[in-house]
């Protein structure tokens, strides 16, 4: 046991060590946050969908007219695997859809292709905004309130 009386040069060091120590700490969680992100995009870039995830979605979309809603959230993704970030969703300009990513823009089709006719309609829309900035981007298929509206 040292009765040794730290000196301010030691503990500016200690301080200066835990401060490097917690940047590490915070450069490998982003690191890891952002090769996360490239494998997730690169997945919705290479799904398609399928017959059982439009099922899923029919059911999804029946047991939320069932309740009384008026739109359902099918899917929903971080705004920076868009091509411009979520730009064009957040603030509804023409062609927003396009940027949809990958299976994401499928679910786009499948609803001009098959749902569209029957008086469904499709939104996008940033949910949460965290910092400040773009978060998830929600798909949704809507309805109106009553019949002819």
């Amino acid at each position: 046991m040292s009765n040794r009386v730290p000196t301010v040069a030691d503990l500016f060091a200690r301080r200066e060590a835990e401060a490097a120590r917690r940047r590490a700490e915070a450069e490998a969680a982003a690191a890891s946050a952002r090769a996360e992100r490239i494998a997730y995009a690169q997945k919705v870039m290479a799904y398609r969908l399928t017959e059982e995830d439009e099922a899923r979605a029919l059911a999804k979309i029946t047991r939320a007219f069932e309740a009384g809603e008026r739109e359902a959230m099918l899917a929903h993704f971080p705004s920076s695997i868009c091509e411009d970030g979520g730009r064009r969703i957040n603030n509804h300009l023409v062609g927003w859809q396009d940027t949809l990513p990958g299976a994401f823009h499928d679910v786009y089709v499948w609803w001009e292709r098959k749902l569209k006719s029957g008086g469904f309609g499709f939104s996008a829309r940033v949910i949460d905004y965290p910092d400040g900035m773009p978060g998830e981007v929600g798909i949704f298929i809507t309805w109106p309130e009553a019949p002819g509206r």
